[in-house]
């Protein structure tokens, strides 16, 4: 019976770090995924600003997937990050070197935009 009872809380926690690697590795690509510039140049202070922007992101993200709201709630704060997240970039980026970047990047955001509002972080 110990040996049963220990087999199952192995089994148990071994799902669970599982599940908590395979989310890592999920903010960690749509970081990666957020913070490419497709080749454009910014300086040392425009990529801390990205940077930031693109943290904040995520952490929110995180933070609004711990809250139970239905799907059509979930898909407008998703929006809403993404729009601030735009906001606060085109004011410390400028609006030209924002615009750049994102005429290069805009298919790939919709696209985690897509794989957010169908999944969890």
């Amino acid at each position: 019976m110990r040996e049963l009872i220990f087999k199952v809380c192995l089994l148990v926690t071994f799902l669970i770090t599982s599940a908590s690697f395979a989310q890592d590795l999920n903010k960690t690509s749509l970081l990666s995924d957020l913070n490419n510039t497709e080749g454009i140049e910014l300086s040392k202070t425009e990529k801390s600003s990205f940077e930031k922007a693109n943290n904040e992101l995520v952490s929110d993200l995180i933070a609004m997937d711990k809250k139970e709201r239905s799907k059509s709630e979930r898909d407008k704060e998703i929006e809403h990050l993404f729009d601030q997240r735009d906001k606060n970039l085109s004011a410390s980026l400028g609006l030209n070197k924002y615009s750049d970047i994102k005429s290069k990047t805009d298919l790939s955001i919709q696209q985690d935009k897509e794989k957010l509002k169908l999944t969890k972080l």
